[in-house]
């Protein structure tokens, strides 16, 4: 079955749940292309003869919904193990980031006993020689 719109899921997904669906409005041009692809049908009625007001979904309507629950929760498991790694991958980051911290501690305080700066001095000196190598090592 070809990839639905947002709009015809939104019928089918409503008809799904035993509610007839009118073809007025919004709902019109989704709906007709729903009876076209077989998904909904019309119901005849004294009061509708051509059954087209009154939509039911079909038994491929039904196996649609179901192709697209899979769809959606194979996609929800692909987004929730991508969460879960940039989680991870983000609590590397930190943790390495507060190691760097306190290592630039460490080094501008050997730094500020060496040269007699003060530490915020020393620290903002080396914070930018280690940026400029770490530039280069990018390159």
């Amino acid at each position: 079955m070809t990839d639905l719109s947002e709009d015809e899921l939104t019928v089918l997904l409503i008809a799904a749940r035993g509610e007839p669906m009118m073809p007025i409005g919004r709902w019109k041009a989704p709906a007709e292309s729903l009876v076209a692809r077989g998904l909904l049908q019309g119901t005849a009625s004294p009061q509708d003869p051509s059954g087209m007001f009154n939509l039911r979904i079909t038994a491929t309507g039904k196996k649609e919904v179901e192709r697209q629950d899979t769809v959606y929760e194979q996609q929800l498991g692909d987004v929730i193990t991508k969460s879960r790694q940039i989680n991870h991958i983000q609590n590397k980051a930190r943790a390495a980031a507060e190691q760097i911290a306190v290592q630039l501690v460490d080094l501008a305080e050997m730094s500020s006993e060496a040269t007699g700066d003060d530490k915020i001095t020393a620290l903002r000196n080396w914070a930018r020689i280690i940026l400029e190598r770490a530039l280069e090592k990018m390159q």
